[in-house]
């Protein structure tokens, strides 16, 4: 995390630049302070209240000015500091690919934008500096106390160094006690992101008191954590406060006796006491400020996590891999693939995909389509066997250049809440032109016009002021804009209706140069008999492919 320090250094050298002249305002203060006793008990008269008034209204623009420049220069730098870390953050998860993607819940990844970022600022960004900040006034304090009187200069920084102690005893624990804070937040992240999701299915099934039961279960953990991390720093500060408290009467106290004694006057007495304000509250706020240290730890390392993974990345993309630049033929040499040790989902299945053909995958439930057609998109790399694109293996190539070949139609297409221009072109500059021949070869014109505003129309979240198949033929507009040569289909017809599901087979089926790879559950006859071949699977092996016509039908279909 140090690197967002170097990379602003020169904002938090202006932050630390606007701390050192806050310092001097606190030393005017003092000077202030002292002038006033001095002049209370000289003879000036009137002349010296005078010069009095002089001294503070200059205290009074000098210490405008030095904080508010102090705070825009520290805003400047926090400002930096977050965006650098939230576009690392984003890049980092957006270069993962999708199997390392899944292996977290989402609620993880929403937590971390938002919760682990935000204490990232709160309890590192801000504090680190603070703690610099913080030495910078006790430094110039301590040097006007010297200069005040080194007896009490060196009193007042034995007693209040003592206040050291509780981050020892305690800032371990409230790190620990952060970790689990943070781990029983994402719990409660997902349990929040299951409502809303499963909305309908909670209504339907009318369980809404046993889900929120089981959301105040989390709550509650959530809660016990979080007092847990709050009374351990809690602890901390008040020992800090009491050992700052005490050293404040021992040093008021020898000090009434250093003028009993006619070592210092009563104007010394005055500026020291206000000065020594600026070594107390220094060392109690550097003691405080060290416990949010070691309690964001747990938060720190999360984020690394995610940042170290983008750097690992970046050294394995180091490694050349070929672009690919063409699609087909598309090779499945004996492949094999397990999620679990105990199930084999696919065993050992081979087939070549030639171009511009049309391929229907078929078969019982748990037979491997969907597997299969993933493993062919580079979704899982753990599997046994080979897949050549042209000739050339997955894994040599660079995935960009494999998505620009090929794209995946999913049951459930995810639409943006924008533009329908930003759906279907996803936020690529492609001329209007070519966007309004591809939403007539999607078959899309008459849903354009219905929607109002032309390309500008806007799709609602989730695209629920659009149809099943609408949102379908959005899928199809992204590939077809994208000039895509292969289209693998998974059950993306299922959810529409039979008509719609026809059109939409239809239109892709009779798009020439196309390779299509479509996982179906439906079996009529009118719609196998116009793909070129029909693959059967079951318990991960390929049972047969033929055209419709020569399959086996009464024993597989």
């Amino acid at each position: 995390m140090n690197r967002y320090f170097k990379q602003h250094k020169r904002k938090l050298f202006l932050w630390m630049f606007g701390e050192f002249l806050c310092a001097l305002a606190m030393v005017y203060l003092s000077y202030f302070m002292k002038a006033l006793s001095d002049t209370a008990y000289g003879g000036e008269g009137l002349s010296g209240i005078g010069k009095l008034l002089l001294f503070g209204f200059g205290l009074i623009l000098f210490s405008g000015i030095t904080s508010y420049s102090n705070a825009r220069f520290r805003a400047r730098f926090l400002q930096a500091c977050n965006t650098s870390l939230k576009k690392d953050l984003i890049h980092s998860l957006l270069c993962y690919d999708i199997n390392s993607f899944q292996e977290d819940n989402s609620a993880t990844y929403i937590s971390l934008l938002n919760n682990d970022a935000k204490l990232a600022d709160e309890q590192y960004f801000r504090v680190i500096p603070t703690i610099l900040a913080k030495l910078i006034l006790l430094t110039v304090a301590l040097t006007v106390m010297i200069i005040f009187d080194a007896r009490l200069a060196l009193l007042c920084l034995i007693l209040n160094l003592f206040q050291m102690l509780s981050p020892m005893l305690f800032g371990n624990r409230s790190s620990q006690a952060q970790k689990q804070y943070m781990s029983s937040l994402d719990e409660m992240n997902a349990e929040v992101k299951d409502i809303f999701t499963g909305y309908e299915v909670i209504k339907s099934f009318g369980v809404e008191k046993q889900i929120e039961e089981k959301y105040l279960k989390s709550v509650h953990k959530v809660e016990n954590h979080n007092f847990r991390t709050r009374n351990e720093q809690a602890k901390a500060q008040e020992i800090s406060y009491g050992i700052a408290a005490l050293a404040s009467i021992l040093q008021l106290v020898f000090s009434v006796y250093l003028v009993m004694s006619g070592d210092i006057t009563m104007g010394v007495l005055m500026g020291a006491m206000q000065i020594s304000n600026y070594i107390t509250n220094p060392i109690s706020a550097i003691t405080s400020l060290y416990i949010q240290r070691k309690t964001v730890q747990s938060v720190l390392d999360r984020l690394l996590a995610i940042l170290d993974k983008e750097t690992e990345g970046q050294t394995a993309s180091l490694v050349p891999k070929t672009v690919l630049e063409e699609g087909t033929p598309i090779q499945a040499l004996d492949l094999s693939f397990s999620y679990t040790e105990e199930r084999t989902i696919l065993n050992q299945l081979s087939f070549t995909f030639e171009q511009g053909k049309k391929y229907a995958l078929v078969g019982g439930s748990g037979s491997g389509k969907t597997t299969f057609v993933k493993l062919l998109m580079g979704y899982y790399h753990n599997y046994q066997g080979n897949i050549l694109y042209h000739g050339i293996p997955l894994s040599e190539l660079d995935k960009k250049s494999l998505y620009e070949q090929v794209a995946m139609i999913h049951q459930k297409v995810f639409l943006f809440e924008d533009t329908l221009r930003n759906n279907i072109t996803m936020y690529h500059p492609y001329p209007d032109e070519l966007i309004w021949n591809v939403i007539q070869e999607a078959g899309l014109s008459s849903v354009v016009e219905k929607m109002g505003h032309g390309l500008d129309s806007m799709v609602e979240e989730n695209g629920k002021n659009l149809s099943g198949g609408e949102q379908q033929r959005i899928a199809i507009a992204r590939a077809f804009i994208r000039g895509t040569k292969v289209l693998f289909l998974d059950e993306a017809t299922s959810s529409l209706d039979g008509q719609t599901a026809q059109q939409i087979e239809s239109l892709l089926l009779g798009k020439k140069d196309l390779t299509l790879i479509a996982v179906t559950h439906k079996t009529s006859p009118e719609l196998l008999e116009q793909y070129d071949e029909v693959l059967v699977l079951g318990q991960g092996t390929l049972l047969e492919h033929a055209p419709y016509r020569e399959l086996q039908k009464n024993i597989y279909l």
